[in-house]
């Protein structure tokens, strides 16, 4: 396993190793048998060329202003959360992440309307869309119908519950049974796993350090109206899974990729730009342990900024696709 980057040959074109690796990766979104997922962060949402949404630093910084508590950049918004929760109580924590996500005067990133360009190309050649995000943001919806005239499937998973509620049926959004969801053909379905800011309300948000003890726990339970969708893990377990927009030191990373791929996925790639900084070695010699890492678990970083790989991603989609029948890139 490896740190894969986009070195500019002389002729100006990306490295062969990179180019490589976005062909395989465009193969297998175009192939039934040899299939990708991707997964959204909120990196992805981030855009540093115009107005974006807040990171989870930016959040965790703001929510421990208002606790009065002394704040470090190292400190996950999982941890402040959990303080704000304690001073202020659910409905006020829930309602300061609404009026902080839910800007209408936010437009989607350009990573997220990049997306777009090779969603269109899958649909089109009659691929179902399979996109999972941690994110509770809906640029992504709000990207699909502007530029496809209709909404997304989306699936919301509620899986902040409290694990102990016996009762709870966690899926939003779905038109069956949890044991027999299929998606429709050549659809894209967007699979909410932490709740979606729209409903707001309870638990359905995954942000507080309980809330990730809970999403373990229903994540992984034997109760089909408490775990993960069987299709979704089947899915995953069957495919290549591409990370896009997360910071691989984050723990809340780490909880997610041990509730899905780690278990179930065949490999991994993780799109993740850092540039080295020669007066901070240590940031250098971190950096090299994070890709030794994730390497151990069979993930491979690209480090590429994030709207630029997509970007990438969806040409060479769009040309294979284009000069290939679905027989051809099985």
């Amino acid at each position: 396993m490896a740190e894969i980057t986009r070195d500019l040959e002389p002729t100006g074109e990306p490295n062969a190793w990179y180019q490589g690796v976005i062909k395989e990766l465009a193969r297998q979104l175009l192939s039934d048998q040899e299939e990708c997922v991707i997964f959204l962060g909120a990196g992805a949402a981030f855009d540093a060329s115009k107005k974006h949404l807040p990171t989870g630093k930016m959040l965790s910084q703001s929510l421990a202003k208002e606790c009065h508590l002394e704040w470090h950049e190292y400190i996950p918004l999982s941890t402040i959360a959990f303080y704000y929760e304690f001073y202020f109580k659910r409905k006020a924590l829930n309602r300061t992440l609404k009026d902080a996500i839910a800007d209408p005067s936010i437009e989607p990133s350009t990573t997220i309307e990049k997306l777009m360009a090779i969603i269109d190309t899958l649909e089109k050649h009659g691929r179902d869309v399979l996109v999972i995000t941690t994110n509770y943001d809906q640029h992504f919806e709000r990207a699909y119908e502007r530029r496809f005239g209709r909404p997304p499937g989306v699936i919301i998973y509620n899986g902040g519950t409290d694990a102990n509620d016996k009762k709870a049926a966690l899926h939003v959004g779905l038109s069956k049974d949890p044991r027999a969801w299929r998606p429709r053909s050549a659809q894209t379905y967007l699979y909410k796993m932490h709740g979606c800011i729209s409903a707001a309300e309870d638990r359905n948000l995954v942000v507080t350090e309980e809330d990730y003890i809970n999403f373990l726990s229903n994540s992984s339970s034997y109760d089909p109206d408490k775990s993960l969708l069987q299709y979704v893990l089947g899915k995953i377990s069957d495919s290549s899974v591409l990370f896009i927009g997360y910071s691989l030191t984050d723990w809340n990373f780490r909880v997610i990729f041990k509730a899905t791929a780690e278990k179930h996925a065949k490999s991994g790639y993780a799109v993740q730009y850092y540039t080295a900084d020669p007066m901070k070695s240590y940031e250098m010699i971190g950096w090299r342990a994070l890709v030794e890492f994730w390497g151990q678990k069979n993930v491979d970083i690209i480090n590429v900024d994030a709207a630029l790989f997509v970007e990438d991603l969806a040409t060479v989609l769009r040309e294979l696709a284009s000069t290939s029948t679905l027989k051809e890139v099985k």
